[in-house]
């Protein structure tokens, strides 16, 4: 499922980690995060705040904007908690 805060995306604004924890949490199918992510540090965030994993980000526009490298966001998906 891919879950996008049509209020943040493109907005660069940060996603709305809490309601894609939520719903991460809820389902048995895994969230990919939409909407807003704009920095590495939302990257650690969804990925430390759910107690069930978020499958993945998009960054569209943030690799776009060059605010990080995709090397760099794969880095944080990769690194261990």
């Amino acid at each position: 499922v891919i879950y996008t805060d049509i209020h943040r995306d493109g907005m660069l604004s940060g996603p709305n980690i809490t309601a894609t924890a939520a719903l991460a949490d809820a389902i048995a199918v895994p969230v990919i995060a939409s909407g807003g992510v704009s920095t590495l540090d939302h990257l650690r965030e969804l990925r430390t705040t759910a107690a069930t994993p978020i499958f993945g980000a998009i960054c569209g526009r943030s690799l776009y904007e060059g605010t990080f490298t995709l090397p760099e966001a794969i880095a944080v998906a990769r690194a261990q908690l």
